[in-house]
């Protein structure tokens, strides 16, 4: 290997590492940048496309060192059912079928206008005029299809063009806030989905914006001066424990396993652990129950494949059910199938979503034990 490239594997051991501690897939590489004080250009990508391979050539090559783990990854063809952990794609298989497995890794670079400082016109204008590839998504002319990632174009920096899956977009259109609504966001950095309510509502909504993390509060303070988002009052809380005197919807952007993301983030295969879904949903029962305490018209969102963080944890709801008419059905052999949506990489090109509206302000009655058993047929 040239200097080069014996620095840039420098940098995915070290960000390996980092992995391994809990970082995600950018902190740990960035971590790694710093603790080596080393720049490649391209290793990123390259790192990206190593962790996509690495739990396949564990399976392959047990015995290799981690170095020559590295090196074997880059010449692997990934194949689905290799490079996932055992437990996951046992867990997928029946849900997904083959061709969903298959086309699990599906992903198409999505970008949306932000037509809080641009218009939809000037932008696409802009961007046939840079030779720039893309397509308008039929159901949210806002919404671009990309063939290269659009984290380069200087819209994104400009703020007017913001990286944000179908999915995700999906998700608030599900919401349907409406101008005037008081909106309580639970999960709401870094702000993608905050600042598309306010712009469906031309920022004449106001939303509590609720997350944990003081450094993604912070994050999320930045970018809504930068997208000249309004209205939003953000709060660093517990979703579970925050109390709000009113509102009209909440938007539940819940905890969960993100293995809806494996197509966009390569080290949920190596991160995830079969222990953190029990954890998670367990999390995610405490905030619907909080949802259905404060009697709020609720829109819960995980992106998770399990349906574990999606139909099972509504089915106990079903009488509050509101049946969302976009998307793919849910799991068939769940009795809400009909009732909740999921977006599935295989056949979107988007992250993997679970989607439920629910109508809190009903009396109704709540199944204790919900049942949930086979497989999407």
């Amino acid at each position: 290997m040239n200097e080069m490239s014996q620095e840039c594997l420098e940098l995915i051991e070290k960000a390996l590492l980092n992995l391994v501690r809990g970082l995600s897939t950018e902190a740990s590489f960035k971590a790694a940048v710093r603790e080596l004080g080393i720049r490649v250009e391209g290793c990123y990508q390259t790192y990206f496309r190593v962790l996509r391979a690495l739990p396949q050539v564990k399976r392959l090559y047990p015995l290799l060192n981690r170095r020559r783990q590295i090196e074997e990854a880059l010449k692997q063809d990934i194949n689905p059912k290799l490079a996932l952990p055992t437990w996951i794609k046992e867990r997928l298989l029946p849900l997904l079928g083959e061709e969903g497995l298959n086309g699990l890794f599906t992903h198409y670079p999505w970008a949306r206008v932000n037509e809080l400082k641009i218009s939809v016109e000037e932008i696409t204008l802009d961007l046939r005029e840079r030779g720039v590839p893309f397509q308008q998504d039929p159901q949210f002319p806002f919404l671009l299809k990309l063939r290269d990632p659009p984290s380069t174009l200087p819209h994104v920096k400009e703020g007017t063009l913001i990286p944000q899956d179908r999915a995700s977009v999906l998700a608030v259109s599900v919401l349907d806030p409406k101008p005037g609504e008081t909106i309580l966001e639970v999960g709401s950095s870094p702000g993608v989905k905050t600042s598309l309510i306010q712009q469906l509502t031309r920022n004449s909504s106001q939303v509590v914006a609720v997350d944990i993390s003081k450094k993604r509060i912070e994050l999320q303070k930045e970018l809504m001066k930068k997208w000249s988002v309004e209205n939003v009052h953000l709060v660093q809380g517990d979703g579970i424990n925050f109390w709000v005197r009113r509102a009209d919807k909440i938007f539940m952007d819940a905890p969960c396993s993100n293995s809806g993301t494996i197509n966009v983030d390569p080290s949920i295969p190596l991160r995830l652990k079969r222990n953190d879904v029990v954890r998670l949903k367990i999390l995610q029962a405490r905030l619907l129950r909080r949802a259905l305490e404060l009697g709020i018209p609720t829109v819960y969102v995980t992106c998770s494949l399990f349906p574990e963080e999606g139909e099972f944890q509504v089915e106990r709801y079903q009488d509050y059910l509101i049946p969302i008419r976009t998307g793919s059905p849910g799991y068939r052999r769940s009795k809400v199938w009909l009732r909740v949506a999921r977006t599935f990489p295989h056949l979107d090109g988007s992250e993997g979503f679970f989607l439920a509206k629910l109508d809190f302000r009903k009396e109704e009655t709540i199944d204790p034990t919900p049942q949930l058993q086979g497989s999407r047929e």
